[in-house]
């Protein structure tokens, strides 16, 4: 009497996502040849993701390329996103190219496992036997964790690795994980070092590290990580705590080395590149820091992780790098470079779905014409989109407070901008500490400036109180320098101007001359209602006094 087969395969629904016809066509007949008849193709990651959302596929084998869409490790992501796997559900990612980043960063995203083409019917089938016999054993497991019941799925790991030895670490692993997630680092450590009591297994080497840092007991993690890489040079994870811990320590250059060689291995990990721009702006390695953001924001099309803010953490880094940078053609290329990404950015306009790509590039070129030193441009810019917003009776979208404060600090608009860093501080409800950072970077850049304007507007507060309008109008321009776009300061000038216009017999041109580029600066503006009261009484002074 024959055996019973492991797997009924045809009763298994099986999707195959290829965007190669040949291929389709040879992986269905080695499936056909095991038993399989419920076969079904994508051409496209999204295609794949529209037929799982309706059907519950029991094996699916996605190759990693496929074209212009989503890849292979995108569709996982998704997929497990919107819940559209079993947790019995065999999912392989397939792949002609056997280069290291291409199979790291695919192994990263966890698939059941990762088969490099061509591949033989016996190769297939001893993989899919594997963990299907797996997955099997862990049902129960699995859906207890799925659904977060953590005290019934421990006790389920347990008996299946008491029952079934060869499971042992993989069933480690998995209480090692529910713990570090429910915070019990002692019981966590307790396990691993239990694990390398038998064999220093580099896994679990790794996952003390990771205790260690979020103990913040850098030194030990820092031992541990070179432990791992003494013994393999290509576990990434050890890399990334090791620059973790480096940078905790105020070692940043090292920890730029240390991200760098992990982005080297295997570069297609969001929080990798994540990592990476964080040191690389710690640093002010600008080219760094560009390419760190320029590779989030295109990981990030067509996957889970599709968002603005990818689009104007480019932005900001080229921003950034300009501001910062002492060479002259430097800055003209990264500006020029600027202008390129908000060019492509207006052909993503799936981006914008909850701000307008007007304001958003809007907001931007404000912030270039500040850097450019067209302060007055800068200023319109941003009193027309206030004017746009309230016309549509909607505000400013938390995701451009940024550009807009960071672009009052440059033209000098000291108080308006705390205001609304305050507000974004208080508001947003997304991970903002890349961009805080930045701010609190140009805040502070922008704190010696702000001392230097402070002093020079109150001393010509002061004259003017004391009858010395010259002298005043020296110390209201001195100011100006510092903040060439500051509304209060500007208005001050014209005052200690008028008072000398009036009453003195010459330079009469020259003066007038200054009260109307002065004027400039508040003409046409959105005032605060005080300063608008001002200036129109300030005009109407200026017309009495040119009058006569």
């Amino acid at each position: 009497m024959a055996a019973k087969p492991l797997i009924d395969y045809q009763d298994k629904k099986i999707l195959i996502v290829d965007d190669q016809r040949s291929f389709q066509t040879m992986l269905k007949g080695l499936l056909f040849s095991i038993g399989a008849r419920n076969i079904n193709f994508a051409n496209s990651g999204e295609s794949a993701l529209s037929q799982c959302l309706e059907t519950q596929f029991d094996l699916l084998f996605i190759d990693y390329n496929l074209g212009n869409g989503k890849n292979g490790r995108q569709l996982l992501e998704e997929l497990r996103s919107k819940d559209c796997l079993a947790v019995d559900a065999i999912y392989m990612i397939v792949s002609g190219e056997s280069t290291r980043p291409m199979v790291l960063g695919a192994v990263e995203a966890e698939p059941d496992d990762y088969l490099i083409k061509p591949f033989s019917q016996g190769l297939l089938k001893t993989r899919i036997h594997r963990v299907y016999k797996r997955k099997q054993a862990m049902k129960e497991a699995l859906i207890a964790l799925k659904e977060e019941n953590y005290t019934a799925a421990i006790d389920l790991i347990l008996a299946v690795q008491k029952e079934q030895p060869r499971y042992r670490q993989y069933c480690a692993q998995l209480l090692c994980t529910i713990y570090i997630k429910q915070k019990q680092y002692s019981l966590a450590k307790r396990l691993l070092n239990l694990e390398i009591s038998k064999k220093r297994v580099l896994w679990a080497l790794i996952a003390l590290a990771s205790i260690a840092h979020l103990n913040k007991e850098y030194n030990v993690a820092l031992e541990l990580c070179n432990e791992v890489l003494d013994s393999n040079r290509f576990r990434v994870e050890a890399y990334d705590i090791k620059a973790r811990c480096l940078l905790a320590l105020g070692e940043t250059k090292e920890a730029l080395k240390t991200i760098k060689q992990s982005v080297a291995i295997s570069p297609f990990s969001f929080h990798r590149q994540h990592l990476l721009a964080d040191i690389a702006r710690e640093n002010k390695a600008y080219n760094s820091l560009i390419n760190a953001c320029q590779s989030l924001l295109e990981m990030s099309k067509r996957s889970i992780h599709q968002d603005i803010s990818h689009q104007l953490n480019y932005i900001r880094a080229l921003f950034d790098a300009a501001q910062n940078s002492d060479n002259e053609p430097d800055k003209e290329h990264y500006l020029k470079e600027t202008k390129l990404a908000l060019r492509k950015a207006k052909t993503d306009q799936q981006l914008f779905t909850d701000t307008s790509f007007d304001t958003f590039e809007a907001m931007c070129l404000a912030r270039l014409d500040a850097l450019q030193g067209n302060y007055f441009d800068s200023k319109k810019s941003l009193c027309a989109v206030q004017k746009e917003l309230e016309h549509s009776e909607s505000e400013l979208p938390l995701d451009l407070y940024p550009e807009s404060i960071m672009t009052l600090l440059e033209i000098g608009e000291f108080e308006q901008a705390f205001e609304q860093l305050a507000v974004f501080k208080t508001k947003s409800d997304k991970n903002t500490d890349f961009v805080e950072a930045i701010m609190a970077e140009q805040a502070g850049n922008a704190e010696q400036k702000i001392a230097s304007f402070d002093s020079h507007n109150k001393k010509g507060i002061e004259e003017y109180k004391k009858g010395n309008f010259s002298l005043a109008i020296e110390e209201f321009e001195n100011a100006l320098r510092f903040a060439p776009m500051n509304t209060g300061s500007a208005l001050n000038l014209i005052q200690a101007l008028l008072q000398v216009l009036q009453h003195s017999g010459s330079n009469k041109v020259e003066l007038k001359q200054k009260c109307l580029n002065s004027f400039k600066i508040v003409e046409g503006l959105n005032l605060p209602e005080s300063h608008f009261n001002r200036c129109k009484e300030l005009k109407a002074e200026f017309k009495r006094i040119n009058a006569l």
